[in-house]
């Protein structure tokens, strides 16, 4: 036979006469009775408990539940006996130190539970701070998290003893608001960094393009500013604030590969089909266009002066597009050289009409066969 099978008869004989065992105790045995209750749960959870959590989840605790129990288990095993003991306090008939036995066991649950919140905080905000993303911001909202609990624990203490917090709380209105006037670009900055974070727009090491046309790569994400080092190796901070009311490409999302576009111009006859394969060679053989995806060319239009033809390729990182540019652009160049591809240069034709051709020429030469113009000779003669 099991060991509960005869542990349920015995408890299903006793419960019917505990009302009656109460009723002959006097105060002091009840009080002493409720305050061993309570001790003996308290204990009997502490040796059970572990073993099944160690059953059921993993030992190592990185699980959230074994995380929980881990956060969780000692205030719950010290609630119990004050419990026991704020019970045992309420069937005493003593007002004035009642209130107070009262008070000091509802403060220790107070602290008691006010730091297990503190420390689950903690605990979680160092799980979600694997991430690197997040690693710079968990230690701040850690310390948020702090003052939202020792607030809430204080109001809490001075309603346990009974203490009138409304004048506190019209105080505190009215400091909020100045506070946040004064404060306003802080907050307005501290949100947004909260925002990024939360929709991981872009993280450091991400290639941006800003609104105002500058471009850089991400270095820092705080929480009032966003620094982006240029091209130029220079440093430009941004607040949060900005970046979440301005467009932002990023340009490294969701790969970092970049696709670039070049346009080539060639002289009027030649061969299409053999431009378009001396410029996807010259593509192929550049190291600073990847071979996956494949890089393309296409005939886009009859130019002024030249067919226009257009060579896509991507590149390894977004950063390097004007070297790419670069080398790709000298590489062109040579190889339609050696292909004896004609680069040509913009060229206008003009034509005048006879009565522009005058006003621009306002002493024409004269036409064939005519004498020429003796007059200033003529003059000269009769001076002399």
């Amino acid at each position: 036979m099991q060991p509960t099978d005869a542990v349920a008869p015995a408890l299903a004989d006793a419960l019917p006469a505990l009302p009656g065992a109460l009723a002959e105790m006097n105060s002091l045995e009840r009080i002493l009775l409720v305050i061993a209750i309570a001790t003996a749960a308290a204990v009997a959870l502490k040796l059970v408990a572990p073993r099944l959590v160690a059953r059921r989840f993993d030992e190592s605790g990185e699980s959230l539940p074994a995380m929980l129990f881990d956060v969780l288990a000692t205030p719950i095993y010290r609630t119990l006996p004050l419990t026991g003991v704020y019970v045992a306090v309420l069937l005493t008939d003593l007002p004035v130190l009642g209130f107070y036995l009262r008070g000091a066991t509802l403060t220790l649950l107070v602290l008691i539970w006010s730091l297990a919140a503190v420390r689950l905080g903690r605990r979680t905000l160092r799980r979600v701070s694997e991430d690197a993303a997040v690693s710079d911001v968990a230690p701040v909202l850690g310390n948020v998290w702090t003052a939202i609990v020792v607030l809430a624990a204080l109001f809490s203490l001075l309603n346990v003893w009974r203490v009138d917090v409304t004048p506190l709380l019209a105080s505190a209105s009215v400091i909020g608001i100045v506070i946040g006037l004064a404060a306003q670009d802080a907050i307005a900055n501290f949100v947004g960094g909260i925002a990024l974070f939360a929709d991981d727009t872009y993280k450091p090491g991400d290639f941006v393009v800003l609104d105002t046309g500058e471009k850089g790569t991400v270095v820092d994400i705080g929480l009032r500013a966003t620094t982006i080092v240029t091209l130029d190796r220079v440093e430009v901070t941004v607040p949060n604030a900005v970046l979440n009311s301005t467009h932002v490409t990023n340009e490294s999302a969701p790969q970092r590969h970049k696709r670039i576009r070049v346009p080539v111009g060639v002289a009027y006859g030649s061969d299409p089909e053999r431009v378009e394969e001396v410029l996807l060679d010259t593509m192929r053989a550049e190291d600073e266009i990847i071979d996956h995806p494949q890089p393309r060319t296409h005939f886009r239009e009859f130019g002024d002066s030249a067919l226009i033809f257009e060579c896509r390729g991507f590149i390894h990182h977004p950063a390097r597009e004007a070297q790419a540019r670069n080398a790709l652009n000298e590489r062109i160049h040579g190889r339609l050289r050696e292909a004896g591809i004609e680069i040509p240069y913009p060229q206008r034709t003009l034509t005048f009409d006879d009565e522009t051709r005058s006003a621009l020429d306002p002493d024409p030469a004269p036409p064939d066969g005519a004498p020429p113009d003796r007059e200033g000779e003529r003059t000269a003669g009769d001076a002399e």
